[in-house]
């Protein structure tokens, strides 16, 4: 994804939930396969077309959109894929790949994690210095709002007493590890096999026995395990 946020930012012209019904509007004129302009995005989101232009530039700058601003990112289509169908995991994984990949939310998260606590004024003030735009540029208050509830919405940030504190969550594009009662089978060492052996309705444990055992060999295994765990 290309890093917009080296050019001035374009502040918005409405909140994050204003935008998030531009991004599902786009995502859905996309997803249809046929021909669409941003007319036919601002139809979908009820806008008026001045509106979804005046708010591409934004999305732009932070990488929702592409910067020829016809299509949306990789990012971009996740997000409007986890919002149209409310899917706070995907919209969750969206949002922190737009932080990591775009230097200014980057660094704001950098900031939040350094000091471990910032108040909005602080935040806001941190905003002056990275985008080099005064209070008084058309749009900042409300951009401002929008980078902070981005923030939040990834869960890489949290509000507590009014402050942006770090969470503990990391970035997290990739699939859930196995779990730990799931041993993959490239663990499994060669020449055993293991052998699931429910317990309970919860739990299952695995042992662990030779591929082909010899005679005997099972038996031996069974009376040796009843002396381990004390049974007669």
């Amino acid at each position: 994804m290309a890093d917009a946020s080296k050019a001035p930012l374009s502040w918005p012209t409405g909140s994050w939930r204003v935008l998030t019904k531009l991004i599902r509007a786009w995502y859905t004129a996309e997803d249809g396969g046929g021909e669409w302009t941003q007319r036919t995005v601002a139809r979908l989101a009820k806008m008026q077309p001045s509106r979804v232009s005046v708010n591409k530039a934004f999305l732009q700058s932070i990488g929702i959109v592409q910067p020829e601003g016809i299509a949306l990112t990789d990012a971009g289509k996740r997000l409007g894929l986890g919002l149209s169908n409310e899917n706070e995991r995907v919209t969750q994984q969206a949002l922190q790949s737009i932080v990591r990949e775009n230097s200014i939310l980057k660094q704001l998260l950098d900031i939040v994690r350094s000091r471990g606590t910032i108040d909005k004024e602080d935040f806001e003030a941190e905003v002056v210095l990275l985008t080099r735009q005064g209070r008084d540029t058309s749009g900042f208050k409300a951009g401002v709002g929008v980078l902070e509830t981005i923030l939040l919405d990834s869960r890489l940030v949290g509000m507590s007493d009014n402050s942006l504190r770090p969470t503990r969550a990391e970035f997290n594009d990739e699939p859930p590890a196995p779990k730990k009662d799931e041993p993959r089978q490239d663990e499994r060492k060669p020449g055993l096999r293991q052998i699931p052996i429910p317990v309970s309705a919860a739990k299952v444990w695995y042992i662990e026995v030779a591929e082909n055992p010899e005679e005997g060999e099972v038996d031996k295994f069974i009376e040796m395990q009843k002396l381990i765990f004390g049974k007669k």
